[in-house]
């Protein structure tokens, strides 16, 4: 598809076929093409908000946190205020500026399983393992079963050396 697209784009270079490449891109893991292109969408499309929030994720996938942060400031339509809310967060715990990212999570939708998640992951770092397995469990009692939690949690009682528990959650 990308090379089709590619193609198709020598003839219609600013044509929305280029948001299908850049979500190509994204989801081929190639994050600096897709950042490329979502930078150039935002250009041609300034209006449309979801290519601002699609090109500061690349931006963070990349490793750009900095360049991301500054990206997800030109987002101000509140429909989005949730993702990036979320996504501020995961570019400030990447950085390790775990108490900036605990405190912007406060902004987001309180009970939301992504926020519980994120909220035991900056617990796990600060190394307050019961707070991060509480976190973990909630979540997976809001979404059901997930390997990744269940993972999680089993990590928590491991560093609380409580092994019976932990070989619970990962056998």
């Amino acid at each position: 598809a990308i090379n089709i697209l590619n193609y198709e784009l020598q003839f219609t270079p600013k044509s929305r076929a280029f948001s299908l490449l850049a979500y190509c891109y994204y989801n081929n893991q190639d994050y600096s093409n897709a950042a490329r292109i979502y930078e150039q969408l935002v250009k041609f499309y300034p209006e449309v908000e979801e290519y601002k929030l699609y090109y500061a994720q690349s931006l963070h996938k990349e490793g750009l946190y900095d360049e991301a942060l500054r990206a997800s400031t030109a987002i101000e339509n509140q429909q989005y205020q949730q993702r990036l809310v979320l996504l501020q967060s995961a570019i400030r715990y990447e950085k390790q500026e775990y108490s900036h990212a605990k405190s912007l999570l406060q902004h987001g939708i309180q009970g939301d399983p992504d926020v519980i998640v994120n909220e035991g992951c900056i617990g796990y770092q600060e190394g307050k393992y019961e707070e991060a397995r509480t976190k973990f469990q909630e979540a997976m009692n809001i979404i059901g079963y997930n390997c990744e939690l269940a993972y999680n949690i089993a990590l928590c009682y491991y560093k609380l050396k409580q092994l019976a528990p932990a070989l619970k959650f990962i056998a």
